[in-house]
């Protein structure tokens, strides 16, 4: 029987994300929230509280997402090892649990920064890659199926994946919700993992919350998936292939 893992993850850590973790559970999915405590991009008001994180964490995993929520590349080591290792330390704090999951801020990140996030004590590390189908061939580097969001940049892959018929690529390019269930209808005909992740706050500013609604309804309450957090999608698949 083919396998279907489907997840979701959901980053920086907004207030936002609250309203998002109710369409969540109303459809019954798992999520990652990859939370950036004292993110720059945000004022204070709009970030999680200590509260909020710790009720999201009854439900959810938390995944750090560093401290401040700066392109890893662009700052000094010293700084970049300070900000990863301190929001592990910072959230696990609040939550009273081991935090396993990474996420890469703008999925920027060179190879000294995956043995940063390895040294500090994750198991999983989360990029920003798209159109990937499988389990992560490199635990620190995982990529994801699709972005809640329309991305220009991702055209030679949506012609290539709607087999250059016109109007499927016009449509896919324009609409991710579409692309979204098209590439959710592909993988749970052959199997592999289905990941959906994005920004609560973009959404709200897209006005696409009936979009991601209608998709979480669409891939939820299959009887044939697993529906798991990030890092469950690692150590399961492990644990199976190794029966």
């Amino acid at each position: 029987m083919k396998s279907v893992m489907v997840t979701t993850s959901w980053d920086d850590g907004h207030k936002l994300d609250m309203r998002l973790a109710r369409l969540l559970k109303k459809y019954g999915l798992k999520g990652t929230f990859y939370i950036a405590p004292e993110d720059r991009e945000f004022t204070p008001g709009d970030r999680l509280n200590k509260d909020e994180i710790k009720r999201l964490s009854k439900s959810f995993e938390i995944g750090a997402h560093t401290m401040t929520h700066p392109r890893l590349p662009q700052v000094d080591d010293s700084t970049a090892k300070q900000e990863i290792i301190t929001s592990k330390i910072w959230l696990e704090q609040q939550i009273g649990q081991p935090i396993k999951s990474f996420c890469y801020p703008g999925g920027a990140y060179d190879s000294e920064h995956v043995k940063m996030v390895k040294d500090a004590g994750f198991s999983y590390g989360r990029t920003v890659s798209r159109f990937c189908k499988r389990k992560p061939k490199k635990a620190f580097e995982a990529g994801t199926t699709i972005h809640a969001y329309r991305h220009w940049s991702d055209a030679p892959k949506i012609l290539l994946f709607a087999k250059f018929h016109p109007a499927k690529f016009y449509r896919y390019l324009i609409h991710w919700d579409k692309l979204a269930t098209a590439l959710y209808d592909e993988i749970s005909s052959r199997g592999g993992v289905f990941h959906l992740w994005g920004h609560s706050w973009e959404i709200d500013a897209n006005g696409d919350w009936d979009r991601l609604e209608a998709v979480f309804k669409y891939i939820s309450k299959q009887p044939s998936v697993q529906y798991v957090t990030n890092e469950e999608l690692l150590w399961k698949q492990e644990r199976k292939s190794s029966l």
